[in-house]
């Protein structure tokens, strides 16, 4: 048996997805592909985007990793008013406005949907990022332009800054939403990778809650409770890594006054470790 390509990322197809809802829904019993739920229908492609969607979402909502990215957006020029302490400068999708003129080649990534944190830094140095701004909340304060933002506020989908004396790298870390399921050059929608590892059971319990809800089926508050069960098994593969650490019991026997971490000669010298 050959072995499986090595550059292929482990994900499941949305075809595959959506056969484990047709026999969930007991549509595949004439053939595999479907008799209601067939990629062709088109209400199938909406159904599918609309639980990817949901899923999505629910996943966000517990802080899932994989829907978080960062990226750096590099030489933003100055503030275009310097001498005026209101002016704001903002970046979103379309744009960095400099509080004079909109900059078109300096944007937010289209798949951002918000800022979790902001960094900025002296740009062609690359010198450490420091301390990410601070996130105001009531209103940026009017106050004189420096080499640093120091606060951002996130409104009206844009990153409001004050403004800088210099050009400055901004590096943004972000929750994303994948785009949904389109058709792409000759690879059909139903072709696409699902772009979460393990996520065949939930994304296809969710296709089965939209499937139901639109026939009023009495078994949509099942499958939806058996999709949150598996998406929350997909994000406890989160929890469990962030909870990973080495942890070295410290030792308590062995000689005093020895190389048993006690005493004056041990590694630790005075006082153990």
């Amino acid at each position: 048996m050959p072995f499986p390509p090595s550059n292929l990322a482990p994900y499941h197809s949305l075809e595959g997805v959506l056969n484990t809802a047709r026999v969930r829904l007991n549509d595949a019993i004439q053939q595999l592909s479907g008799d209601i739920l067939k990629d062709s229908q088109p209400f199938t492609q909406q159904m599918a985007n609309s639980a990817w969607l949901r899923m999505q979402q629910f996943l966000a909502n517990l802080g899932y990793g994989r829907l978080i990215d960062e990226e750096v957006i590099s030489a933003l020029p100055i503030c275009g008013n310097l001498t005026d302490p209101a002016t704001q400068c903002w970046i979103d999708w379309t744009g960095f406005y400099d509080g004079t003129q909109l900059w078109n080649n300096y944007a937010l990534p289209q798949r951002c949907s918000f800022p979790l944190k902001v960094w900025d830094r002296a740009s062609g140095y690359n010198s450490g990022w420091g301390e990410p701004l601070v996130n105001v909340m009531d209103g940026l304060p009017a106050r004189f332009k420096y080499q640093r933002n120091s606060l951002f506020e996130w409104r009206n989908d844009r990153v409001y800054m004050p403004g800088t004396t210099i050009p400055v790298d901004l590096r943004v870390r972000f929750a994303q939403f994948f785009p949904f399921f389109e058709t792409q050059g000759e690879t059909q929608w139903y072709q696409q990778p699902v772009p979460i590892v393990g996520c065949l059971d939930a994304l296809a319990d969710y296709i089965c809650v939209e499937a139901c809800d639109g026939r009023d089926d009495i078994d949509s508050a099942t499958f939806k409770s058996r999709a949150e069960g598996e998406a929350k098994l997909i994000f406890n593969r989160d929890v469990r890594l962030k909870n990973r650490s080495n942890v070295r019991r410290r030792p308590h026997s062995g000689p005093r006054n020895q190389g048993g971490g006690y005493g004056n000669s041990g590694y630790g010298g005075n006082g153990g470790w």
